[in-house]
């Protein structure tokens, strides 16, 4: 983010307590190396994807090494599908294209068949995620915020909040291109301030019109994905943005571990979350 967007997105979040978030590598000593896992489903019918790798040496400058030739497994209580290494992405596991999540079904991953501590047993590794439901948007809006220091659009959103404790994250398309692709991007939150509530046209997303990638111009049409996401979730994404922005190089030792809910010592994660999203068109002034 520069500067000015990160100015203008801390007030915004200090008034609202909304929080950014960063993707971060999980790395662990060499001594024990461990799988880390990072899959997720949605509701959208589209091929979905878990992919498999070894932790790394916090001190080794190199990728992290895949796993190929397990058996994963997606176990929704009524079916159990079996997934496709890719052939084109070792370690890369993959749904057929029509499958999707239910909300209100619990998924289980389940991987077998891989032998991580290299000791000629195989390891088996299981995780559970709920899929919940998410809050359907009525509509989105664009509002421009300019000083002769910045220009930004906010990304307004109206909607209902469902009175149960719920959590979100937030991404953002122009024109079918996602603009939050990392984690720095995403906005996650939970309903704690505006449960039960109208939101009335809150600012959940900013493009800032310094950055090439984030300009608009009349006709472009700006997306806004809401997704329903687990409390386990949320917090393991809270942990990664603890570990990015506030570990200073110079000071600090390795990255710790982040939460996990792989079993088995496994690292990373498995998430099954519903998606909403509502579109706007900006009109030329």
């Amino acid at each position: 983010m520069r500067p000015t967007k990160i100015i203008i997105l801390s007030l915004t979040i200090a008034a609202l307590l909304w929080r950014c978030t960063e993707r971060i590598e999980v790395e662990v000593d060499s001594t024990y190396t461990r799988l880390v896992v990072e899959g997720y489903l949605t509701t959208d019918t589209m091929t979905h994807s878990v992919k498999l790798s070894l932790s790394g040496d916090y001190f080794a400058n190199k990728p992290a090494d895949r796993i190929s030739d397990a058996l994963v497994r997606i176990d929704d209580g009524d079916q159990i599908v079996e997934l496709t290494e890719s052939e084109s992405e070792k370690g890369l596991y993959l749904t057929e294209p029509d499958y999707h999540g239910i909300p209100g079904k619990t998924y289980t991953l389940l991987i077998s068949q891989v032998d991580i501590d290299a000791d000629g047993v195989y390891e088996e590794y299981t995780s559970e995620s709920e899929l919940h439901p998410v809050a359907r948007m009525d509509s989105i809006g664009l509002e421009l915020m300019e000083t002769p220091h910045f220009k930004i659009y906010q990304v307004l959103v109206y909607a209902w909040d469902p009175p149960e404790t719920n959590y979100y994250a937030f991404k953002v398309y122009i024109n079918n291109t996602l603009l939050t692709d990392t984690l720095s991007e995403l906005i996650v939150q939970s309903d704690e301030f505006f449960n039960g509530s109208y939101t009335y046209g809150i600012p959940s997303q900013f493009l800032d019109q310094d950055e090439e990638s984030e300009v608009l111009l009349p006709g472009d049409t700006v997306t806004f994905e809401l997704n329903g996401i687990t409390e386990e979730y949320y917090q393991y994404i809270m942990e990664a943005q603890s570990e990015v922005f506030y570990h200073t190089p110079m000071f600090s030792g390795p990255p710790a571990n982040i939460m996990s809910n792989i079993s088995n010592g496994a690292l990373g994660f498995f998430a099954a979350y519903s998606i909403d999203r509502s579109s706007v068109i900006l009109e030329a002034e």
